[in-house]
């Protein structure tokens, strides 16, 4: 309930800020990569049943960002989101010498086009809102242990709709800074990064 109310609060902090913008307006292009703990696409699991009992190795996910800048608040790009982990099932019966059943490999591949404002702007300083949405591409690799007792399908799922809502601060300089980001989404609930920008006047 906290992070709505979190994000929320910084979206609000936006709409002075976008009223009072200076009347000389500067462009800008802007690149960052970072790492999110628990995205909800690792929240999934497809060959959930009552035979299999499952261990999940996640591992977060990685994320690179592409923003333009039209003005000093708002900005449009695109994301794209890698999230891999191993889940590994065991037969939930009698027990035998080897009850792992099959490793599977899953990864989402997550393409988002975002909009993002600074919400407060200073040139140690910046407070942000990070809107997403977009498609995420599910892949696997199986690998069964016992193909001769336990038939197991590929999940059937390739497809799904990828989003991200978050707010952040980013500290440094208007060149490089360093970012965190509370949200929840394809990026993970809390993730860390860099951002380096390219800054020039607008014609």
């Amino acid at each position: 309930m906290k992070k709505p109310i979190v994000i929320a609060l910084a979206l609000a902090l936006c709409l002075p800020a976008m009223a009072q913008q200076e009347k000389e307006c500067y462009i800008s292009d802007e690149f960052s990569i970072g790492y999110g703990f628990h995205p909800v696409s690792g929240d999934e699991f497809d060959l959930e049943s009552s035979c299999f009992r499952h261990h999940l190795d996640k591992v977060g996910a990685f994320y690179g960002a592409y923003t333009h800048f039209f003005n000093q608040v708002v900005g449009v790009g695109g994301t794209y989101c890698f999230d891999p982990r191993i889940i590994d099932y065991t037969y939930n019966g009698i027990l035998t010498n080897n009850p792992l059943v099959c490793s599977l490999n899953e990864s989402c591949h997550s393409v988002m086009g975002h909009l993002k404002l600074n919400c407060i702007n200073k040139k140690h300083f910046v407070l942000y809102t990070k809107f997403d949405a977009g498609v995420c591409f599910w892949g696997y690799k199986l690998k069964e242990h016992q193909p001769e007792l336990f038939g197991v399908e590929l999940p059937a799922k390739h497809f799904s709709f990828a989003w991200q809502a978050a707010a952040g601060i980013e500290v440094g300089n208007e060149r490089i800074a360093g970012f965190l980001q509370c949200g929840i989404g394809m990026e993970g609930n809390l993730s860390i990064g860099i951002r380096y920008k390219l800054k020039y006047r607008a014609q």
